[in-house]
């Protein structure tokens, strides 16, 4: 037997079918978002405390989430958590890892914190007890901080700026002192500095008949080098007249040594010719008679 559909019955079947369709991604899509496909390993970690902590708050390692609180319950005295953690970070829960309740600020939403535990210690199994560390409380953190030392020498500094402040508007008091000692000091620079002035307005005063000085000593100056150039032209040319000169001294003495031993020569030429005529019969007769010549041998000069 053959069943047939009308148009009517196949467009419901068609939308049905869409809408079923659409549901199933509806819910993969929602399912992914929340995880509800990833795989899971279960741990749990116990607390004195609930510290407010609520089914699927975070549980985050290093700030990041790996998983969420599934039950949170009371066994005995203490309070018993149980966690799904991603299975892609289960290696990194240790035995040494520790567990701890924390939040953004006081009034925010709790998480749970784990600690990864050292790479030598053994990996924790699913089902078994990660340790737990107690959320520290108001007073703890007070303690921790010692705040009531903290506010004691706050008190006291304020009581030493309050002290200081009346040291300061005391009239009698360092800070007026120190003004009035700086009063004077600026009183004394002012005397001072008006003498420095005075003095400086004299010297100003001074200044052209002083730079007249100055230029007729440069004059007197410039007269006295040209005429020193003069004179060292002058003497320059002596020295050249001086130097041509004493190159003919040399010739002029050699001259005058021949001429001194030419007439030394010609006197003893004539001594024997006298002294011949005096031998002579016919003539030494009639010479007159006279002094005997004397003949001076200058000899040779070197």
């Amino acid at each position: 037997m053959i069943v047939r559909y009308d148009t009517r019955e196949k467009v419901v079947g068609a939308f049905m079918l869409s809408i079923m369709i659409l549901l199933a991604l509806t819910v993969l899509a929602i399912g992914r978002s929340k995880d509800w496909f990833r795989e899971k390993v279960t741990y749990f970690t116990t607390f004195k405390e609930s510290y407010n902590l609520e089914t699927n708050a975070a549980v985050k390692l290093f700030n990041a989430d790996i998983g969420k609180v599934r039950e949170v319950t009371l066994v005995g005295n203490v309070v018993h958590v149980r966690m799904s953690i991603f299975a892609e970070y289960a290696p990194r829960i240790r035995k040494d890892s520790i567990a701890t309740v924390q939040s953004v600020n006081y009034i925010g939403n709790k998480y749970i914190s784990i600690t990864p535990g050292t790479p030598e210690s053994p990996q924790l199994l699913a089902d078994e007890e990660i340790s737990s560390e107690e959320q520290q409380s108001v007073a703890d953190l007070l303690a921790k901080f010692e705040v009531e030392e903290t506010a004691k020498m706050v008190i006291r500094a304020v009581q030493d700026v309050s002290e200081v402040a009346t040291l300061l508007r005391d009239p009698e008091g360092p800070l007026f002192a120190a003004l009035t000692s700086i009063n004077n000091s600026l009183s004394a620079v002012e005397v001072r500095v008006g003498t420095i002035l005075d003095s400086l307005a004299v010297a100003v005063d001074k200044v052209p008949h002083t730079v007249d000085l100055v230029d007729r000593d440069l004059e007197k100056v410039h007269e006295i080098g040209v005429e020193i150039q003069a004179n060292i032209a002058l003497l320059q040319q002596v020295l050249t007249n001086v130097e041509v000169g004493s190159r003919d001294v040399p010739a002029i003495t050699e001259t005058t040594v021949k001429g001194i031993e030419e007439i030394r020569v010609g006197v003893e030429q004539i001594d024997e010719v006298v002294k011949s005529l005096k031998k002579s019969i016919l003539i030494r007769g009639n010479l007159p008679p006279g002094p005997e010549v004397q003949v001076n041998d200058a000899g040779s000069r070197p």
